[in-house]
């Protein structure tokens, strides 16, 4: 259970992170006839296969390690099968092959967690509060429930957060041994990013309701230019992204989706990004950071066939300076901003976990139906 206290705060918000160049996130391609698995074997050397092999399993993972324990565990024995099959002969491979298995490992003691009740774990502490493995999955118990509400339910997440700590405070003077009391004391900062999670979305909500912010954009791809009198009357979805942004890209499915079922009603969708030094790989299909210095044009060129690569209609935006972001309070990407025909931002989600999509959806649909109803 020690890995939960490197890495609980990024399950616990759903935002699974291989660490690495981020371009090799730039791409999570659609599977062909031959299987990933079948790509992988073929090739353990490709990181880029590799990396698209987990964020496609942990796609499908996530979502049911706390609603299908037994469908989790089946994922998660698949993917241990294929990576152990694997030995590639690079040390970047054998490298990134090494993080996969330890993320396994994680998810593994993170399903054991969910199968977990927070009561049961309560009151073996009341009974026994000096046991530093008990306290341990208390902790992250605690923040496997907490960690989904602070991007939602902030108000909430603080309630639980309170009581929680409340708790473990009645506990303090009871604890007598040393793996004890350090148990007790690692809960400080994953508990402390709880907090902030929770006043950075306080701050985002504080934003709902107001005027949404003057366009200031420098360039304009995969579709003719904008301005805000374009926008008037619209029901507009502003995504903030960055081409080697692994959340990003799975957030691709629902940005198709949106932009199928809602454009002719009124939904203009805008992609809002930045210049960042990538290039188009013709062998490849993929965008890839250059080493060499990358023109405007030669990268407006490069995110057209990007959209084009995953069947994005919708318009990118390149930021003129930070003032957009900075208004809407970007610290973390991706980050959709909902603005409603009167121009009136609705709502903010950071992430791309099913939630913050069902949460955006809901949003788009209530400004269209509501200025229909109008």
């Amino acid at each position: 259970m020690n890995r939960f206290l490197t890495l609980a705060y990024l399950v616990a918000i759903a935002l699974p992170i291989l660490a690495g160049n981020p371009a090799v996130y730039a791409q999570v391609a659609t599977l062909e006839a031959q299987t990933i698995e079948e790509r992988l074997a073929a090739d353990p050397n490709d990181t880029e296969i590799l990396n698209e092999y987990m964020m496609g399993q942990l796609r499908k993972l996530l979502p049911k390690i706390n609603t299908s324990p037994d469908d989790a565990q089946t994922i998660l024995d698949s993917m241990n099968v294929t990576l152990g099959a694997l030995e590639p002969t690079t040390e970047e491979a054998k490298q990134l092959l090494g993080r996969a298995q330890d993320a396994i490992g994680f998810y593994e003691d993170q399903l054991e967690l969910a199968r977990v009740s927070l009561d049961d774990l309560k009151d073996k502490l009341t009974e026994n509060p000096d046991d530093a493995s008990l306290l341990s999955m208390f902790v992250q118990k605690s923040m496997q429930q907490l960690g989904p509400l602070t991007g939602s339910q902030p108000d909430q997440a603080e309630q639980m957060l309170a009581a929680t700590e409340e708790f473990l405070d009645s506990l303090k003077d009871r604890i007598e041994s040393e793996e004890g009391k350090q148990a007790l004391a690692a809960k400080d900062r994953p508990f402390a990013q709880l907090r902030n999670a929770i006043e950075r979305t306080k701050r985002l909500d504080a934003i709902v309701g107001s005027d949404a912010a003057p366009l200031n954009i420098k360039d304009w791809v995969n579709g003719t230019p904008l301005t805000d009198e374009d926008l008037q009357g619209k029901v507009v979805l502003l995504d903030f992204w960055a081409i080697w942004c692994g959340p990003c890209i799975a957030t691709f499915p629902h940005l198709r989706e949106w932009q199928e079922q809602y454009a002719d009603k009124g939904l203009v969708i805008i992609g809002v990004t930045n210049y960042y030094n990538f290039v188009w790989d013709e062998a490849s299909q993929r965008a890839t950071r250059s080493t060499e210095k990358v023109s405007p044009e030669q990268e407006q060129e490069m995110l057209v066939k990007f959209a084009e690569h995953h069947e994005l209609e919708h318009r990118f935006a390149i930021a003129e300076d930070g003032s957009l972001a900075e208004f809407y309070g970007v610290s973390g990407i991706p980050h959709a901003v909902v603005i409603d025909r009167e121009g009136k931002v609705q709502l903010m989600r950071v992430g791309s976990g099913e939630a913050a999509a069902k949460d955006i959806e809901q949003a788009i649909k209530k400004a269209i139906t509501e200025s229909e109803e109008a």
